[in-house]
């Protein structure tokens, strides 16, 4: 480098880009300068016309929202109305009939209690449990039945009369009762094994020379084997009656015991472990800080002001934001004259050109999702949430035998026991023996041994067990059911037998997952005639029909499952049927906190239920069908296929349309199920395309009135009733006006109680 040269800085690239900046600012300003006066007169004109024709575009915009709400408002207005009358008309007949069926209560005469008058049950219990002339088996499985009628009597009351119509204190008092009930069914049974085990010698069977007696009907099954042979050569015993068996260890076999196998179709324990309610989880109060209190000295602000703000005075007070500006007039008449402006221009009193907003139909605010609580029990205690008991629960006890009476000549010599009772006998099987190491002293005789008592168990022939079941027992001292104290499970589907192992005697349930179904594969609803549709959902593992008609509903299919054919074709309340359904191991209906345990589709509460209610609206006419597309939108809309089916056959591919619904409108889309990627694009017979709108504005003003019309005739309706009332057949109007409101309510329950649009 030469002396004396200092080396040039190099520039950094902000530099640069600053530099060029500058050089393209500096040629825009010399270029501008350039321009003749007429070039600047026609550029500014050209920008005035362009925020002049973007406030007409704004203007039309609203015109057409302001038509929107006009028209949302009437038809919200009309369908709460329909709703609410259906609602009202519904109740007075429901109220008519409760009615009626106290009377018919009343008048009946049968000398059963009445279980809702306190002095009248109150005294049958007590008349029960001082006779005990009717402890013989055959007795009590008589009086039973009229207690558990008694029981399903309550339960109907508890789940029939409204909440308004039964105070808290009257229900907890049913609820008190109907334990009382239960106390007594199963003390008149332990009743009734006692006596079957004081006649032992009197029953034993010939050959065994063992006591073996089973007594069933369909409610309760009671089996007792009696060890009076003390053989032990005999290993096992089977109840084929009941399809119960039982291995018998060797230490019993050579002691006086009895075993006992109580089985009732019904489950009277889960109720009161608090494991069978939902846990909502306790929001937290805020705490609300109470402001400090200015000082005395200081100026005190105004009411609705907060300390410390400023009063700022608007610059235009006349003049509201939310206001949108009308046309110009004369902007108007410069493009019906071909675009010329006009030689004079006034602007346009705000006040007197603003577009008016016009009221909404006023939509209540959408409930906020429940939280729930996890479960936070032992690994081995049962979430009655999760799981359900199916097939009833059965009692398998250890009892020693009383003494039985002994024959002298003409004497019988009977030991009395007072009071007379069921006597258990202490039996816990032996912990297993870890490999390496050496067993118990005590346990060296193979005669003192306790193994764990192999069962086999035939299930039940009403249930459909989709999975092998789990084993539970009860805890009676803590009230919840728990897993521990099995093992050896073998499951046989094709024989329906069940083999374990257990470690305690005791009070045992068989469970299956009770969202086993759900989330569901697919469903759909398809009329059959006027106040006639059929419901199927395929679920996660079974596909069942519900047909309904009227008020009433059935199950159609499956018609080929044994399981379920006391079900089948059985005309029932919704109520009915769900329970049936429930208690036969066909659970489609979630409870209110499924969703912890099942992933679902997260939609606004408030949009699925007035869907449902409308779907019920025009079921006569409308079919509707699951869709893929329902994952893709967000939980403020619903995307399902629709449409219209007059004739009793299924529908094809190409009948169903695809809709879109949300809190606001009813949208036929242009898509169908089938394509690739979603879009929320308009069917083009309701399509209104703004570019379109904005053209007429450039090109005509006088045809903004066809423009809305078309808008009111074939856009997008506020919801599905209209869009089915405006836009189908004749005689699809005919059959919602004659759709039934038993009609109408049947199907919004088993939509309700299916959740079909987010459990699918």
């Amino acid at each position: 480098m030469p002396k004396g040269k200092k080396p040039k800085k190099k520039l950094t690239k902000a530099e640069k880009d600053k530099l060029r900046k500058e050089e393209q600012e500096r040629r825009e300003q010399e270029e501008g300068e350039c321009l003749t006066e007429e070039e600047k007169a026609r550029i500014a004109e050209e920008e005035k016309r362009k925020k002049k024709e973007e406030k007409l575009l704004a203007v039309e915009r609203q015109k057409l929202e302001n038509e929107e709400r006009k028209h949302r408002k009437l038809e919200m207005t009309e369908l709460m109305e329909i709703i609410q009358n259906n609602k009202s008309t519904l109740q007075a007949n429901e109220e008519q009939r409760r009615k009626e069926s106290k009377w018919a209560r009343y008048m009946r005469c049968d000398g059963s209690p009445d279980p809702t008058i306190q002095g009248e049950i109150n005294t049958y219990i007590n008349l029960r449990l001082e006779n005990h002339e009717r402890d013989d088996a055959d007795d009590v499985f008589k009086d039973t039945q009229l207690d558990l009628a008694l029981i399903a009597e309550l339960n109907y009351l508890l789940a029939d009369t409204p909440q308004e119509d039964l105070v808290d204190s009257q229900r907890q008092l049913y609820r008190e009762t109907m334990g009382e009930l239960q106390h007594l069914i199963q003390l008149k049974l332990d009743a009734a094994s006692l006596h079957v085990l004081c006649d032992a010698s009197k029953l034993q069977d010939p050959e065994t020379s063992n006591l073996q007696y089973t007594l069933k009907n369909d409610y309760i099954t009671l089996c007792v084997w009696g060890n009076l042979s003390k053989n032990p050569r005999i290993k096992s015993f089977e109840f084929p009656e009941a399809g119960f068996g039982f291995d018998i260890p060797r230490v019993l076999t050579l002691s006086g015991c009895a075993m006992r196998y109580l089985h009732t179709n019904f489950d009277h324990y889960s109720i009161y472990s608090k494991a069978y309610y939902p846990r909502l989880k306790k929001k937290e109060e805020e705490v609300v800080e109470e402001p400090e209190a200015p000082p005395a000295d200081e100026e005190q602000p105004a009411e609705g002001e907060e300390v410390g703000e400023k009063k700022e005075v608007p610059e235009n007070p006349d003049k509201d934001d939310t206001m949108i500006e009308a046309p110009d007039e004369d902007l108007l008449a410069a493009l019906r004259n071909g675009g010329e402006p006009l030689e004079k221009e006034e602007e346009a009193k705000p006040e007197e050109e603003e577009a008016v907003i016009e009221e909404d139909f006023d939509d209540p605010k959408s409930p906020d999702p429940p939280e729930w609580e996890d479960f936070d029990e032992e690994d081995d205690v049962v979430d009655l949430r999760a799981y359900h008991v199916v097939g009833g629960v059965f009692c398998f006890d250890l009892l020693s035998l009383p003494p039985q009476p002994k024959v002298c000549k003409d004497w019988v010599i009977t030991q009395m026991v007072a009071p007379p009772r069921l006597d258990p006998m202490d039996y816990v099987a032996d912990p297993p023996v870890p490999p390496g190491q050496e067993k118990p002293k005590d346990k060296e005789d193979k005669r003192d041994e306790k193994p764990p008592i192999n069962v086999t168990l035939n299930l039940t022939t009403d249930v459909m067990y989709l999975e092998e079941p789990q084993i539970a027992r009860w805890d009676a001292k803590n009230q919840y059911w728990r897993t521990d104290g099995f093992s050896n499970f073998v499951f046989d589907e094709d024989n329906r037998t069940f083999k374990f192992s257990l470690s305690y005697f005791g009070t045992m349930c068989l469970l299956q997952d009770a969202h086993i179904n759900m989330p569901f594969q697919s469903w759909e609803m398809r009329p059959h005639k006027t106040n006639a549709c059929v419901i199927t959902i395929i679920a996660a593992i079974v596909e069942l029909e519900i047909e309904i008609k009227d008020g009433l509903c059935c199950l159609s299919q499956p018609s080929d499952k044994p399981e379920v054919a006391h079900i089948v074709k059985q005309w029932l309340a919704p109520r009915e049927l769900i329970e049936q359904l429930r208690v036969a191991g066909l659970n489609v209906f979630p409870q209110e906190d499924s969703s912890k345990y099942v992933t679902i589709q997260n939609k606004n509460s408030m949009v699925t239920d007035r869907l449902y209610e409308q779907m019920g609206l025009v079921a006569s006419t409308m079919a509707f069908s699951w869709s893929r597309w329902n994952s893709e939108v967000g939980e403020d809309s619903i995307v399902i296929q629709a449409s219209e089916a007059l004739r009793d056959e299924p529908l094809l591919e190409e009948d169903w349309g695809l809709f879109m619904v949300n809190k606001r409108r009813f949208i036929k889309l242009k898509m169908t199920e089938f394509d690739e990627e979603f879009s929320d694009e308009l069917a083009v017979d309701v399509q209104i395309d703004f570019d379109v709108m904005a053209a007429n504005i450039k090109i005509a003003f006088d045809h903004q009135g066809d423009l809305l019309s078309r808008f009111h005739r074939l856009s997008f309706k506020s919801n599905l009733y209209h869009y089915t009332r405006e836009l189908m057949s004749e005689t699809s109007k005919e059959r919602i006006q004659e759709s039934s409101i038993e009609f109408i309510d049947c199907v919004q329950q088993l939509l309700r109680a299916t959740q079909v649009l987010t459990y699918a």
